[in-house]
């Protein structure tokens, strides 16, 4: 296995992927405050003091949509598409595995510190911050944002997994 190419691919589609992401998140928040409100934490959900809006629950449901099926799925497909024309042996399932996870790596590390820790957690812009929450200490919990991100890292093995066994499977 080419290790350059699977980190280049695997790096390079997990920040285009972490770009397209943050822009949702922006323009999501643009469209409805409240749409990741079950991602704020516990006490700034409690202060807010109201549940997700029906706005709300239908911009969240169209940035799912966005994120996972308009951009991660067709970056993954360029990025498995890429590495096997790259890849001297062609693509198997070990090395679509790595390049899958590491995609998914780089969106759970960018999503932590660029996302969650410099821009909500440091820079605070007042579209992430909830009406009548905006002086809270909680929205600066570094801690909050990384148990968030540790729970949800089982999910780079799984998309890894998954990714290269589709990839056996066509390949």
């Amino acid at each position: 296995m080419q290790w350059s190419a699977v980190l280049g691919y695997g790096l390079g589609y997990g920040l285009a992927l972490s770009v397209l992401f943050t822009a949702a998140v922006f323009a999501g928040s643009a469209l409805s405050r409240d749409f990741l409100l079950n991602d704020y934490p516990p006490a700034v959900q409690r202060r807010y003091g109201r549940p997700k809006s029906a706005r709300g629950r239908r911009v969240a449901l169209l940035f799912g949509v966005f994120v996972w099926a308009g951009c991660a799925l067709p970056l993954m497909t360029g990025a498995m598409i890429g590495l096997d024309g790259a890849l001297r042996e062609g693509l198997d399932f070990w090395s679509a595995a790595f390049c899958a996870a590491l995609v998914f790596a780089t969106l759970t590390v960018w999503d932590l510190v660029v996302l969650d820790w410099i821009i909500f957690a440091g820079l605070r812009p007042r579209l992430l911050v909830l009406p009548g929450t905006e002086d809270m200490a909680e929205y600066r919990d570094l801690r909050f944002h990384l148990d968030a991100a540790l729970k949800g890292s089982p999910l780079i093995i799984v998309v890894g997994l998954l990714t290269g066994g589709v990839a056996a499977l066509i390949t």
